[in-house]
């Protein structure tokens, strides 16, 4: 944990800490300077925890696509506004003899594969439904009303590929999210035949079945929709099993409804209507049953140690709802307000970055260096540092730098967020030297795999050159009696 953060003044690069190792600038720009990496974009910065001081800096005020770095900035403005008590709450009950369902844009809502902190503990929030219907009484219901008014009617956002939509990471966005807003299938070749299996079980999607089951050899499966509402078409080779492969869900609360609506029926709870999505009034006479409640917390740990997206995304609407009359209709314009007032607040100004997404799956998004060290340096000076520092991901340990500095040198000492996107690798974070704490951000792009391991070898020259004996003698004790010279006039 850093104890202490002196932030620096934001009008300008500042020179090498004085006191700093004189040969780590040298290391890192060896590393970065190699043959392999001329096409390289990057921008880069390292900055002294304790004294906020930049030790080292390469074209740090240059904005470039920072991919899941993105989530750095959100999930930071998301704790600055909302608070670290905050929680998604998503509500049931009656209304009348409709259940109804108010979300408030949860990303983790149902997804207790997600880990510790998910809204439902690990009991099937349908099932728990269920119960609570029986123990109220409750034989039949006329309809499903899903309230997603929290969130405005843009799930898919106009930056992301077309192409990758059906993809778990290009998730759409909803006022009311369930399980990721995915299912998932496997594929089973045997006998000459191809089977496909669907998670969770349901007539609320179709498969169109167009695998080839092949004696030997690897599989190679392909999931696309078909332009049919709730159809995917599933092909390619499988040879034995294959799978489970997440995929994305159209209209997720519509969706969930379906699968409520299955739920109850298989319980003997009648529905005799479907599932709509219209906002709930106050006339409507809405009766609680239930609440499940997701911590901010949990959510900051998905979008920054495991990358989950939609985590992301639906912070970034959040915020827009937390900033809007009456709290409904966040949208990807009104978070970006929120994020851009927060950046202007630490004196980061709009020439610094552009804001697109949450979560860094635009190509829009632009962030440099320096951005990223000054937010970090800010979130670290806070009390609730420790909660934002511990979602990171910790190097050799877990999240999506698990499989990096894994070295007993470097492991557990680098908390990070990594980034990825075609020709874009990006590391910000902090790493934990026997010299102090250090703030760093390394961006490239026009990348390749050659980047990242770069980017790796220059947060490891922090820790080595940090770790080396100080090549200069140490001042000789004054004679008692006397003051050690000072170096101020």
């Amino acid at each position: 944990m850093i104890l202490a953060v002196a932030l620096i003044c934001l009008d300008g690069p500042r020179r090498l800490h004085a006191g700093a190792p004189q040969d780590l600038s040298g290391r890192i720009d060896e590393i970065l300077d190699k043959p392999g990496l001329k096409k390289v974009l990057f921008s880069a910065c390292v900055v002294r925890a304790d004294s906020g001081e930049t030790v080292y800096e390469r074209n740090p005020r240059l904005p470039l696509v920072p991919a899941s770095n993105m989530k750095i900035v959100t999930t930071a403005g998301a704790l600055e506004a909302l608070g670290p008590e905050f929680a998604f709450v998503t509500r049931f009950g009656l209304c009348g003899e409709a259940l109804a369902v108010i979300g408030d844009g949860d990303p983790l809502f149902g997804a207790a594969d997600f880990g510790p902190g998910s809204a439902s503990g690990g009991l099937s929030v349908l099932d728990d439904i269920v119960d609570r219907l029986r123990a109220d009484g409750v034989a039949s219901l006329s309809e499903i009303i899903l309230d997603v008014s929290v969130f405005d009617g843009q799930r898919v956002h106009p930056a992301w590929p077309a192409n990758q939509l059906s993809q778990k990471y290009a998730c759409e966005v909803s006022g009311l999210n369930y399980r990721g807003n995915c299912a998932d299938v496997a594929v089973c070749g045997q006998d000459g035949e191809a089977a496909l299996a669907l998670t969770p079980p349901t007539g609320a999607l179709r498969l169109v079945n167009a695998v080839a089951p092949r004696a030997r050899g690897r599989s190679l499966i392909r999931l696309e929709r078909t332009g049919n509402p709730g159809e995917l078409r599933v092909s390619g080779t499988c040879r034995g099993r294959a799978g489970p492969y997440a995929f994305a869900v159209e209209n997720p609360a519509l969706f969930f409804g379906r699968l409520l609506k299955e739920r109850l029926e298989r319980a003997g709870i009648l529905v005799t209507g479907e599932a709509v999505e219209r906002e709930i009034a106050p006339e409507d006479g809405f009766r609680g049953l239930a609440e499940y409640r997701t911590p901010l917390r949990a959510c900051l740990a998905m979008a920054n140690k495991e990358s989950l997206g939609l985590a992301a995304e639906a912070l970034v609407k959040r915020l827009g709802a937390w900033d809007s009359p009456g709290g409904k209709g966040g949208s990807w314009s009104g978070g970006r307000e929120v994020l851009s007032s927060f950046l202007g607040t630490l004196g980061i100004g709009p020439g610094e970055y552009f804001l697109s997404d949450g979560s860094g799956l635009s190509r829009e998004n632009r962030l440099s260096a320096w951005t990223l060290t000054r937010l970090l340096l800010h979130m670290a000076s806070r009390p609730d540092w420790k909660m934002f520092e511990e979602t990171l991901a910790v190097g050799g340990l877990d999240g999506t730098i698990e499989n990096h500095f894994r070295e007993k040198p470097y492991r557990g000492r680098v908390l990070a967020k990594s980034g990825y996107l075609r020709a874009v690798r990006a590391l910000s974070g902090v790493v934990r030297t026997d010299d102090g704490d250090y703030v760093f951000s390394f961006l490239a792009n026009k990348a390749g795999s050659g980047a990242r391991q770069a980017i790796d070898a220059a947060v490891k020259a922090i820790v080595d050159v940090a770790a080396a004996p100080s090549p200069y003698p140490a001042p000789a004790p004054a004679p008692d009696g006397e003051r050690p010279p000072s170096s101020r006039g």
